[in-house]
């Protein structure tokens, strides 16, 4: 049995004679009737009853042609579903983004054009730090990530560049620094600054160090936080001040304000990131759909 012959089976029931449904398959009358034997033997069972009036169903053949029905209509759904998904239509795709662009405006509005254009694609979105997207995408645990800095020598991966991000100095708007803002790297001096873990993200942490340094200034680090919005809330609080992506500011609490800096010039390339070897299409669509919008 294979499902050619039973579509042969339903258009015979439909059609009511072997002669009609072989002029509308179209199929010669002794190979329509041969393949309809074919199938009996198959079933096990009786299927249709044959007289000159046409033809029609045994009672083995009733409950065969509701169950034929069913199962080509699922054979149907399943190879569109199989077309979809391997036109990135349908699915899931698991994406990183770090965690403080879970709010920023431009993000938002990538994932809602993604969303649009792809509404049967389940996106899961999990929160996570540059660093870990980097080692889950190497892990088939991730199939795209949002983040900073991918290694550039990891030839595993490719980018493409959704957004550049300035840095600001964030300080509480009660602080000394709100009222009397400062205007280069140097005016920080002596300033309690609250900073984050290496391991938390390396490569952004040396690139803003070599940075500082470039400016001769080394910050009085008093506390450490795991990521931005932590940061945040420690600013908020009156802890110190610190450096962070502009963007973040989106998710700021109250009583946070945010300062450029003349001499903080480096850019943060926020990154959409893949493996090169990515074989679900899904991946492929969120590229083009990136590819297409200004995040800018």
């Amino acid at each position: 049995m294979d499902f050619k012959q039973l579509r042969y089976f339903l258009t015979v029931v439909e059609e009511g004679a072997i002669s009609s449904a072989a002029r509308k398959i179209p199929l010669a009358q002794p190979a329509l009737t041969r393949q309809l034997r074919l199938l009996e033997e198959s079933v096990g069972a009786t299927l249709l009853e044959r007289s000159r009036q046409g033809v029609s169903l045994t009672a083995a053949g009733v409950a065969f042609h509701g169950e034929a029905r069913r199962l080509l209509r699922e054979f149907e759904t399943a190879k569109l579903d199989a077309r979809r998904i391997a036109d990135g239509q349908l699915g899931q795709l698991r994406l990183g983004v770090t965690v403080m662009h879970l709010w920023v405006p431009q993000i938002v509005k990538l994932l809602n054009g993604y969303r649009q254009r792809y509404p049967d694609v389940s996106l899961k979105v999990q929160s996570l730090l540059s660093a870990p997207q980097v080692e889950a995408l190497r892990h088939h645990q991730l199939d795209a990530g949002m983040l900073f800095f991918p290694p550039d020598d990891d030839d595993q991966l490719d980018s493409h560049c959704l957004y550049e991000d300035r840095l600001v100095l964030v300080a509480s708007e009660g602080s000394r620094l709100a009222q009397h803002p400062p205007s280069r790297l140097a005016d920080l001096a002596g300033e309690d600054f609250i900073w984050f873990e290496r391991s938390a993200t390396p490569v952004y942490h040396d690139k803003l160090i070599h940075a500082f340094q470039r400016r001769g200034f080394t910050p009085h680090v008093v506390q450490e936080g795991t990521d931005n919005a932590t940061m945040l809330c420690l600013v908020a609080a009156g802890m110190g001040c610190t450096i962070l992506p502009e963007m973040t500011m989106a998710g700021a609490p109250e009583g946070v304000v945010s300062f450029p800096l003349e001499d903080l010039d480096m850019l943060l390339p926020l990154m959409l990131v893949w493996r090169r070897d990515a074989s679900l299409p899904a991946v492929r669509r969120l590229i083009e759909v990136a590819e297409s919008q200004s995040l800018a």
